[in-house]
Formats: C-alpha cells, structure tokens, sequence
C-alpha cells in the first residue's frame, strides 16, 4: 500500500473497531447495581416489624429488594401550603427590607445608564434551611421589564436572608419590582 493511504486507512480501520465496540458494548443489558449494604439498626428494625396483611415473609438468607431511600429534604410541593405561604411572606418581607440596598447598589446606576424602562420585576427563588438561613437563591427577570445589568447586580449581592425556622428545608418563589 502506498505511504499516502496509510494514514486514512489506520484512521479508518481504528473507527471501526471502536464503532463496533460500541456497537456490541450497548446491547448488553446493564449489570443490576447492588443493593447498599443495611446497617445492623435497618436490619433489626425490619426484623421486628409485621408483615402487611397478605405478604408473606421472605426466607432468612433470601436477598431483600433495595428499598427507596428518603429524601433528605421533603420537596415545596409535598410541604403543607401554610408553611409554604408563611415563608414566602417572610421572604418578601425580607427582601422588602433590604430594597434600599438594592435601590442604592443595582437600581440607580442602572437608570443612569438607560432610563428605560422605568420599572423592573424580578423573581427570586429562594431556598431556607430548616434553621431560616437562605443556602440558595436564583434571580429571573420578568421579559418586557427587564434590566440585565441591574439583574446582574442583583445576583452578586451575597446569601444571607434570614427568615424565622421554618423546620423544614422550603423554597420559595417571590416577585419584587423595583425601584
């Protein structure tokens, strides 16, 4: 073979074997992960507890399916509505404190740049701890009334909204309009 064809040729032949090795590597069914080993307290628990109408009792030495783990933190949408309203209130009145920062470090050097528009919504998304303390928080802007730039500054003013323990991990979503 030529010394100019034997470059592609080697490229050529090397996707294949790759190709191929994908190819057959895909079509076989994944090897089934193993279950977390139990500690000695899940054990004995699940030793002692009845079994449910109906259900009969695996044998001693028989392996037990893995069970769900729970979440660490319950989601917003399985919290109880009050909870969920009562921190959002908290939030924005939160927030409603701190819009002269806001107004002062964000609003006004945007409105000297472009006067336009003359009013801005913003979306906060905010996660409380089950203490109060904020550990998340995103930033949207509503279209047809957005501020990049005043948006930008919004997002690199630190966490540290507090709100009083709600007991449980909850996000919020809360609407602020400034100025």
């Amino acid at each position: 073979m030529q010394k100019e064809l034997m470059t592609p040729a080697a490229i050529l032949l090397g996707s294949l074997i790759i190709a191929a090795g994908l190819y057959f590597g895909l079509q076989q069914p994944a090897p089934s992960a193993a279950p977390p080993p139990a500690s000695a307290e899940a054990r004995a628990a699940s030793a002692r507890a009845p079994a449910a109408p109906g259900e009969a009792l695996a044998p001693a030495g028989a392996p037990s399916q893995p069970q769900p783990r729970p979440a660490a933190a319950a989601p917003s949408s399985a919290l109880p509505r009050e909870l969920y309203e009562r921190v959002a209130a908290d939030a924005t009145s939160a927030l409603e404190a701190r819009r002269p920062l806001f107004v002062k470090q964000c609003w006004e050097p945007s409105l000297k740049k472009n006067p336009t528009p003359a009013r801005a919504r913003y979306l906060f998304n905010m996660t409380f701890d089950e203490s109060g303390k904020e550990i998340a928080r995103g930033i949207s802007e509503v279209r047809g009334m957005d501020r990049p730039d005043a948006a930008h500054c919004l997002r690199m003013i630190p966490l540290g909204i507090g709100v009083p323990p709600p007991g449980a991990r909850v996000a919020v979503e809360v609407e602020l309009t400034l100025p």
